[in-house]
């Protein structure tokens, strides 16, 4: 199988259960906000899920799986199976061994850690006990959720990502439980908490299985002067610093929106969420296949392959996340209401998010080639070069963030973070340029003119159709505005096909061509 069919195949199985998985996420979201709202409570929740979150990121799903899954590969490739399972044993007992630490100095320094990322919280001691308390809770969150993804690493590089994408539908459904469990009692947000280190245990368990049948299951190995633990540390050591880089700019809007208003952190948590589903569905869905396929793609057949296979993705990518942005910009308010508008969620709260909503989907588009094009670097066993251009980054982010943050709000945080995203993307794709030489940038930017030429006749329909709640200036029943909501999406999604059907997209024909090819030989 080539590149491009093996990226189209693994990018669509991991597609389809991120979509279950965000469908899943948006029910768990949908169920807190019904019942706790943009409240005081709300506000210390994300802030002490944050915490452990962020770390996970940085340590399990960031730098370790992606320094990880390089060496690991190329193992596999030069040295087979056996040399390949010493390689994760080694890496899975040091790994633990940092896991385990972290947890347990989370769980201690609980107060200092919620002084650091939400200050303003000082000011209402209840707010800020009752964060320190739900994050000596999930804390330990950090343990299993990164076990869990060295595990998706290992299984996505042997080409199975059907049980490691199962994972977040573990949490998900874990923690939808507990929210329906808790209702409106007493200590409901407690329960809540509880609801997310089970999922966190449960989501190892489907991989694990899966991992002994293939003869992967861990096992301790304390062997520190294999060469594949100093590769990996190598690999690590930079990748961890891009990671925290990144991370910072979800700090930075933390700490500012904790002096803002009650409620302001719990507005870009449900923005932002919003946000990530396009993002989960294509830009990780791909971001996750495409890196063991460069992987292999390096060590086998040279840097043009990988060329080829990321020119694929960043088309790919080009096709589907322009007109995203542009239907989360127009319909963003109807959404919302759609969504969250019950219960504890207010009309207010609901024109709170729509509007962050606004101004984080205007840097869908960056954000979600920086994933693919940080990978390239990954399998050209280059971390550093993207860690120097997120620390720049991350500067803009903070000046940005620190200036629109006085007359815009949370809304200001928002807008930095994707005005940042462009800066980012664009710095990735000149420093790779100047790494490999061209990259096939002609088809890339043929791609993206052709898709914006989609998405601006797509959106001009869909605006011109639907105003009435493009604008919410009357009042519609929640019933019929699911339904104009649903027709609007789908009349955007038929004029945006058949305006690239004219303009001759390629990566419509490719889908097409590769739809066709599972249909009639499965």
């Amino acid at each position: 199988m080539g590149s491009r069919e093996d990226i189209a195949k693994s990018a669509g199985v991991v597609s389809i259960m991120t979509l279950v998985s965000r469908i899943l996420g948006l029910i768990r979201d949908i169920s807190f906000a019904y019942f706790f709202g943009a409240v005081t409570s709300a506000d210390a929740f994300f802030v002490a899920f944050r915490i452990p979150n962020l770390l996970r990121r940085l340590v399990g799903e960031g730098a370790m799986s992606s320094s990880f899954v390089p060496v690991f590969t190329s193992y596999h490739a030069k040295y087979g199976a056996i040399e390949a399972k010493k390689v994760s044993d080694i890496t899975f007992t040091y790994l633990l061994i940092v896991l385990v630490v972290i947890a347990v100095l989370g769980v201690v320094f609980s107060k200092q850690l919620v002084y650091l990322f939400a200050p303003g919280f000082e000011s209402n001691p209840g707010k800020y006990d009752l964060t320190v308390l739900l994050n000596r809770i999930m804390f330990p969150f950090i343990l299993f959720i990164s076990i869990a993804a060295l595990c998706m690493g290992l299984l996505n590089s042997l080409k199975r990502f059907f049980i490691p994408s199962l994972s977040p539908i573990i949490l998900n459904i874990s923690i939808i439980t507990f929210i329906l469990v808790a209702n409106h009692g007493r200590h409901a947000i407690l329960i809540v908490a509880i609801g997310v280190i089970l999922g966190a245990m449960l989501e190892l368990v489907p991989q694990l299985f899966l991992m002994r049948k293939k003869g992967f299951m861990f096992s301790l190995n304390f062997d520190y002067k294999h060469p594949a633990l100093r590769e990996t540390l190598f690999l690590f050591l930079p990748m961890m610093f891009g990671a925290a880089v990144y991370q910072l700019n979800v700090f930075v809007s933390n700490v500012l929106a904790s002096f803002l208003k009650t409620g302001s952190i719990s507005y870009l948590y449900y923005a932002s969420r919003l946000f990530e589903f396009p993002q989960g569905i294509f830009a990780v869905s791909l971001a996750i296949a495409v890196l063991p396929a460069m992987s292999r793609d390096t060590a086998t057949a040279g840097v043009s392959r990988l060329k080829d296979s990321l020119a694929f993705s960043l088309r790919l990518l080009n096709f589907v996340t322009l007109p995203a942005t542009v239907g989360l910009i127009i319909l963003a308010r109807p959404i919302i209401m759609v969504l969250f508008h019950r219960g504890s969620f207010s009309l207010s709260d609901a024109a709170a998010v729509s509007s962050a909503l606004v101004f984080y989907a205007i840097g869908l588009w960056p954000v979600a080639l920086s994933r693919v094009v940080t990978q390239a670097f990954y399998a050209l066993k280059d971390a550093r070069t993207p860690v120097v251009i997120a620390c720049f980054t991350v500067v803009i982010n903070l000046l940005l963030s620190a200036w629109l943050m006085n007359g815009m709000e949370y809304r200001g945080l928002a807008l930095a973070t994707s005005v940042s995203a462009y800066f980012n993307i664009l710095y990735l794709l000149y420093a790779l340029w100047r790494k490999v030489g061209t990259i096939g940038l002609r088809s890339i930017v043929w791609s993206f003119v052709k898709a914006c030429a989609g998405s601006a006749v797509m959106g001009l329909t869909v605006a011109a159709s639907f105003s009435g709640i493009v604008l919410l200036h009357t009042h519609y029943s929640a019933p019929r505005l699911s339904l104009l909501l649903l027709l609007a999406i789908l009349l955007g999604v038929a004029v945006y096909i058949a305006v690239s059907y004219v303009l001759k997209a390629g990566e419509l024909y490719e889908a097409v061509a590769f739809i066709r090819k599972k249909l009639y030989n499965p």
